[in-house]
């Protein structure tokens, strides 16, 4: 709406009659008086009461008059308003927001898909309890009841939000990791007997490490672990264990199972 006020005090003082007044078209002459102020007002389109237009790049301008009459000076076909010119001028430009958050994402769904390798991961079977001094590759032997101290580690670029996970750690008498029979320290990513295996380190690096007190009844044997990557962003990756289940690990990038060994037992000189 546009509105145009008079001051009834002022325009009496100057002989006109504030109520009197109507638009260019005479029928718009409804009007509203609060506190010593006479209100006219008409709907902000083109042609209405009288109502011109013009525009250029950056402004709408809409224009009218508004006619006032003498005192006691309406009903008198002689009389003549006053003529007051009125404007209102519009911005042509303005200023919106989105009120939400757009997070892009790429589209895989029609683009050229690949794969590429597995991550490559190393195992070591350590001599001491901090995992600094690891035995040599080849064949290794321990006196019998001795603790087997694994690590393993993925070493790739661009891996920073990925985590390793000890899914399966088992023992059989080949390089083999498919053969049977097996003995199982860690399966389903949790220990098989707490009191014979502890898991140092899994979900929360590259980096995993075990140890265990590894009865067998094997001459010599492998141990074999298969790993996954688990994307720590969006998933936990860090297993919880209840007795021998796991709770509640997100799903995770396999990677090719890794072996050492062969290790062999040997009685002890103690």
């Amino acid at each position: 709406m546009i509105q145009v006020g008079l001051d009834r005090a002022n325009l009496r003082a100057a002989g006109l009659n504030a109520s009197t007044a109507h638009l260019a078209d005479s029928r718009c002459s409804a009007h509203e008086d609060r506190n010593g102020t006479v209100w006219y007002q008409v709907e902000r389109r083109e042609g209405r009461c009288g109502n011109t237009l013009e525009t250029n790049t950056t402004h709408a301008v809409y224009s009218n008059s508004l006619f006032v009459y003498p005192v006691d000076g309406r009903n008198d076909s002689l009389s003549r308003p006053v003529s007051f010119p009125l404007s209102c001028v519009y911005p042509l430009g303005t200023e919106s927001s989105l009120n939400v958050a757009i997070k892009p994402y790429l589209l895989n769904s029609r683009g050229a898909v690949g794969v590429g390798a597995k991550a490559r991961a190393s195992m070591f079977l350590y001599r001491n309890s901090n995992y600094t001094e690891s035995y040599p590759a080849g064949e290794v032997l321990l006196p019998i009841g001795s603790t087997l101290r694994v690590g393993v580690s993925v070493e790739e670029s661009g891996m920073e939000r990925f985590v390793v996970v000890l899914r399966d750690c088992y023992a059989n008498q080949s390089p083999n990791p498919d053969n049977l029979p097996r003995t199982y320290m860690i399966q389903d990513r949790c220990p098989t007997n707490r009191t014979q295996v502890t898991v140092e380190e899994s979900g929360s690096s590259l980096r995993a490490r075990f140890s265990a007190a590894l009865q067998v009844d094997y001459r010599y044997f492998f141990l074999h672990c298969s790993l996954s990557l688990c994307d720590q962003r969006s998933s936990s990756c860090t297993p919880v264990c209840s007795g021998r289940k796991s709770r509640s690990v997100s799903e995770s990038v396999l990677l090719k199972p890794i072996a050492i060994g062969p290790i062999s037992w040997a009685q002890s000189l103690e």
